[in-house]
């Protein structure tokens, strides 16, 4: 669980999941995840990358820890074999499991590697060793270890599983197999599923020929709310000394849209760019600006060039940023010699990568400072704030 902030720091977190009292509002979503879980009903949180998913589930599984549950989180960022898989899942149960209980992990791990007797011909003694255990035996067990848990001990377990689009893709009938499990696992257990693939998510859950159909409940992770991030803000400034002005707060906002890791980013460089006892103005601004440029230029440079072989998101990407709302609009189709097929195709591309999503049927780039580095590369952004008269 990550530590609460020393206020003599930088205040701003926004490369690691934070702590759930450092966690901006979603207490709406909070709450109705620990309802559905001491419901017994399995949930799973889709929204795009860096959009606080982890901190969310962090929040939520502390509360309900807080309630006697046990909580086991799952990592599954690259694991796409069933042995990694395996592998994830013991390392996961290993750090949660304490006391008399981890004799229940340390005992199924024995049963894994049964010793085997050989006579060696031509002599009179013989030889143990142990057989390697088959990996879909070892998910099985892994798979069904909440319900030895909750027999041994009488506790609920929360079982999270992050960057579930990994488990989906790895090798073999995973899906059915866990299908099998959790259908069984009534009170013993609740699921949260959570990834930032979201078609992905979207087919393994919604698609009925799928094992996994129908078996989670969805919440989508809405942009935060101007306020929220503002009175988050002005609070960590006025904690550590320093203040910011309300139009300085205004340009950033406008920036972030409610991006929950861009706000963090955009406010921990315009901390940095204040004085102690000072307030950060709109010169200020500018200043975390132009190091904020530098910090993601190589970052939007190699997703640009990703695209290279794929010209028609490109066309579409900067569609959407220089011409925003207006994708399927004849002055924008023309404009970057599009048809609504391409258009089309482009936005579907551009969603599956994770780059786009639909607010308000209207199709916009996820990260506001990508669409400001394709304006700054395309000569269109407006001069810095504090530069305007």
């Amino acid at each position: 669980m990550p530590e609460d902030r020393d206020y003599g720091d930088n205040p701003f977190i926004y490369d690691d999941p934070v702590s759930p009292r450092e966690l901006i509002d979603r207490q709406d979503e909070t709450d109705h995840l620990v309802a559905l879980a001491a419901g017994s009903h399995n949930s799973r949180v889709q929204a795009p990358r860096r959009y606080g998913k982890t901190s969310l589930l962090l929040k939520v599984a502390d509360d309900l820890e807080k309630q006697g549950w046990r909580m086991v989180y799952v990592d599954f960022l690259l694991a796409t074999t069933a042995e990694e898989v395996a592998r994830r899942l013991e390392v996961a149960y290993r750090k949660s499991l304490t006391g008399p209980l981890s004799q229940t992990l340390t005992r199924l791990k024995r049963s894994w590697h049964p010793k085997v007797k050989v006579a060696p011909g031509g002599v009179g003694g013989s030889a143990e060793y142990a057989s390697t255990p088959d990996v879909m035996q070892r998910l099985d067990d892994l798979l069904d270890l909440p319900l030895q848990l909750q027999k041994k001990s009488g506790e609920r377990t929360l079982v999270i599983f992050d960057e579930f689009q990994d488990f989906l893709r790895a090798a073999g009938d995973l899906e059915g197999l866990l299908r099998s499990k959790i259908q069984h696992h009534g009170d013993a257990a609740s699921y949260i599923y959570s990834g930032s693939e979201q078609a992905l998510l979207e087919e393994a859950f919604g698609n009925r020929r799928r094992s996994l159909y129908d078996q989670a409940r969805p919440l989508y992770l809405a942009p935060l709310a101007d306020q929220d991030i503002a009175d988050y803000i002005e609070d960590r400034f006025e904690k550590t000394g320093k203040f910011v002005e309300g139009a300085t707060l205004d340009f950033l906002l406008e920036l972030v849209r409610g991006h929950p890791q861009r706000s963090m980013l955009v406010a921990h460089h315009l901390w940095e760019q204040t004085q102690p006892g000072q307030t950060a103005t709109v010169e200020t601004f500018d200043r975390a600006l132009t190091v904020i440029d530098r910090e993601l230029n190589e970052r939007f440079e190699y997703t640009w060039h990703s695209l290279a072989e794929k010209p028609n998101l490109r066309d579409v990407l900067l569609a959407l940023a220089l011409d925003q709302g207006t994708l399927f609009s004849k002055q924008t189709l023309d404009r970057y010699h599009l048809s609504k097929g391409r258009a089309q195709s482009g936005e579907d591309g551009l969603t599956r990568l994770g780059e786009v999503q639909r607010v308000n049927n209207k199709p916009i780039i996820i990260d506001p400072l990508l669409e400001r580095w394709l304006l700054r590369r395309s000569g269109l952004l407006l001069p810095e704030r504090g530069e305007q008269g």
